[in-house]
């Protein structure tokens, strides 16, 4: 449910900040609704007695008006994100990136929280910004008016005070994962010692906010507002989904976190002699071993290996004619790990570009794991805890 593609914008603080497609939909609809609301904006002031009515100024202005609001509610929302990501860094945590999308935003973290204080913090920040960001909209707003100014200006420092504050409460509502669910699971995981237990209660209340939500969208709807109401009912099936998705993660992650490499791995993984031919490879090696690499034994040293992509390369009339040294490819330093790491170390590789990693100590092949097996074992624990 969180996009993880877009288009990098800039770089803040050593972050990248990008922005998905689906941004560009929710940008347009906030951009055109402040436009629409500022050209019947109108504000009413008593002169001598007398009410004097002074109208936002037509033609193109309450467009501009809307847009550039649209353009400062952004820049809102990504400093919320920024205070999350800074509270992250100071306590150890990298943030690779932060994405805004049609739901808002999210920062990417590099690790897991450690500890409910960090997680507690971290989640406060955000509302935080948000509130902050209210009073000094609302302190300009009330400045802007006693100095007359027009209501290109103070139009939209009022309702950017106002939609900092929803921000703020939104977010601030106990249902993991937003930023008061993850408080709520914090102090839950304070006073039990139990971050499955207290993940699992965050969730819960998650997905009944959720569903109040979609049930007022729904409330909405029947009663004729018909874009407040689907965009209500689209906010509670997303948080639904994203509750129950954050809290399958957070298994994911616990039943990595307790097991090394060497608890699964493949043990019986031969080196091939590089004179080895490749007809043989396949029917000694990859058909008996079911794997899908092989280290390759070059007088005692393993440097390189041999997949079954590096055979797919070569067409099978060749097959008796090269052998495996034509074919074998450097072993490269991220490719192997020493059998003592633990699986939430090995996750992302394995679920990114490496299908598998070599398990080497010593300057000695001790076996493989590949992303099925890792996949199958973490599937199997999960299960395990969430019967718990």
């Amino acid at each position: 449910m969180i996009p993880s593609s877009g288009f990098k914008i800039c770089r803040v603080m050593g972050i990248d900040i990008v922005i998905n497609s689906t941004w560009l939909i929710i940008f347009a609809v906030i951009a055109i609704s402040f436009g629409d609301l500022f050209r019947i904006t109108y504000e009413e002031t008593w002169v001598a007695g007398q009410s004097v009515i002074t109208y936002f100024p037509s033609g193109a202005w309450p467009w501009v008006a809307g847009v550039s609001t649209a353009i400062a509610f952004f820049a809102c929302l990504l400093l919320h994100e920024l205070s999350h990501s800074l509270v992250a860094r100071r306590n150890g945590i990298g943030i690779r990136r932060i994405t805004l999308f049609i739901f808002g935003g999210v920062a990417e973290m590099r690790e897991d929280v450690s500890g409910a204080g960090v997680e507690f913090r971290m989640a406060a920040a955000g509302p935080l910004a948000s509130f902050l960001l209210a009073g000094a909209f609302y302190g300009l707003y009330r400045l802007s008016t006693s100095w007359g100014a027009s209501l290109v200006i103070v139009a939209p420092l009022y309702y950017l005070a106002i939609m900092n504050v929803l921000v703020g409460a939104f977010n601030l509502l106990p249902g993991f994962p937003l930023d008061g669910g993850r408080m709520l699971r914090a102090i839950l995981w304070k006073v039990t010692g139990d971050m499955r237990k207290s993940t699992k209660a965050a969730s819960v209340s998650g997905r009944v906010i959720a569903v109040l939500i979609a049930a007022g969208g729904a409330y909405l709807l029947f009663s004729g507002q018909y874009f407040g109401g689907f965009w209500f009912i689209l906010i509670g099936g997303f948080i639904y989904v994203l509750s129950r998705t954050s809290y399958r993660q957070t298994l994911f992650r616990l039943a990595a976190s307790d097991t090394t490499v060497s608890a699964i791995m493949y043990t019986e993984v031969p080196a091939v002699d590089p004179l080895t031919t490749l007809s043989s490879l396949r029917d000694d090696y990859f058909a008996v071993y079911r794997l899908p690499a092989f280290p390759v034994d070059d007088g005692g040293i393993i440097s390189s290996i041999v997949t079954t992509e590096d055979m797919a390369s070569v067409s099978p009339a060749e097959w008796d004619l090269l052998n495996v040294g034509r074919i074998a490819r450097p072993l490269e330093p991220d490719q192997s790990i020493p059998p003592d790491t633990p699986l939430d170390k090995i996750v992302k590789p394995l679920l990114g570009n490496r299908p598998f990693l070599m398990v080497m100590e010593e300057g000695r092949v001790r076996g493989v794991i590949t992303r099925e097996e890792l996949l199958r074992y973490i599937e199997m624990r999960s299960k395990c805890l969430e019967g718990q």
